[in-house]
């Protein structure tokens, strides 16, 4: 007999555990039951399921109902302790009429092998009061407090810093224009080409004098000034004194000073003083006077040109000096 009722006992007991195991419990529940106007309370929604259970959240909009609006919403927190599974949510809520207002129960969806149950709130529908504050008449108005005054981020100034560099850049800019078109410059100049060595300017430009035939079309004053002033442009490159604004006496006595080539004096000397005669006396030269004149400026930059020694034959006179 008394085993029994130790089997019933245990019977019941696995019984009411596997029922309790089963059993499904949705909540919601708020942190106050009445607010003022505006202000914000806070809202629990929860279901507590068998661990293997499915559950279909219920579906909130921005509102709950029309006089309460939904202000944050949180995530969907899921705990599981001793084969239950609690979900929670957080919501917060608001009202901004006021009045008595039913809150209708939230409806879950429960799945469990298969089986599909509507759930909603054990509390059912639950009562929120919204009220107004009282207002005494009696006192005085006071006067309304402005909105408070936050500092700037610097993320709120960063736009205008951006915006302020480039206005100031924009200024900076049209000045430097402004001044490059009054002196009428290029706004940008162009790199330098690097200069030639003075005999290959010389004698280059002595060629482009040779192909442009200047005496050829009859411009033979034309033809012996740009000999001159080529030569010129040379000597004061090669031997560094002022010859363009010198005569032509003035040029041969400054470079008997310098070891010229006797011959190549004569020529330079030659050239100069018929292209005197020509622009001064209008003398009219014979075509071979006119021809020999370039080849006496190209003989005499040839001869007097600076002598470039290499490498390796001034390693070749640095050894013939240990030598000695």
């Amino acid at each position: 007999m008394r085993n029994l009722r130790i089997y019933i006992t245990i019977v019941l007991m696995v019984a009411w555990f596997q029922g309790f195991s089963q059993k499904v419990e949705a909540w919601a529940l708020v942190d106050s039951a009445a607010i003022m106007i505006g202000d914000q309370i806070g809202m629990e929604l929860g279901i507590n399921v068998p661990e293997n259970s499915q559950v279909q959240w219920p579906m909130i909009a921005d509102t709950i109902m029309q006089n309460i609006e939904v202000v944050t919403r949180g995530e969907v927190d899921t705990l599981f302790d001793s084969g239950r599974m609690i979900m929670k949510q957080r919501l917060t809520v608001t009202s901004f009429d006021s009045g008595y207002f039913e809150v209708p129960p939230f409806d879950f969806l429960y799945i469990l092998k298969d089986d599909t149950t509507v759930y909603n709130t054990e509390s059912g529908s639950f009562y929120l009061q919204v009220y107004v504050p009282e207002v005494d008449t009696a006192q005085p108005f006071k006067v309304i407090k402005g909105p408070i005054e936050e500092p700037y981020t610097f993320g709120e100034i960063l736009p205008w810093i951006l915006i302020g560099l480039v206005v100031l850049a924009a200024l900076v800019f049209l000045v430097f224009w402004l001044r490059k078109r009054k002196k009428n410059q290029p706004l940008f100049k162009a790199k330098p080409k690097p200069l030639l060595p003075p005999d290959v300017e010389a004698i280059n430009k002595l060629e482009e004098i040779r192909l442009a035939r200047v005496w050829q079309s009859g411009k033979v004053k034309q033809y012996f000034s740009s000999l001159t002033d080529v030569m010129k442009v040379y000597l004061k490159r090669r031997y560094g004194f002022d010859a363009p604004e010198m005569t032509s006496d003035e040029i041969i006595d400054v470079l008997s000073n310098h070891s010229v080539n006797p011959g190549a004096m004569e020529k330079l000397q030659g050239m100069m003083q018929l292209a005197d005669l020509v622009k001064f006396a209008k003398a009219q030269p014979t075509p071979l006077e006119n021809d020999l004149s370039l080849n006496h400026c190209i003989d005499f930059v040839n001869e007097t040109k600076p002598v470039v020694i290499k490498d390796e034959e001034k390693t070749e006179l640095s050894d013939q000096k240990e030598v000695k």
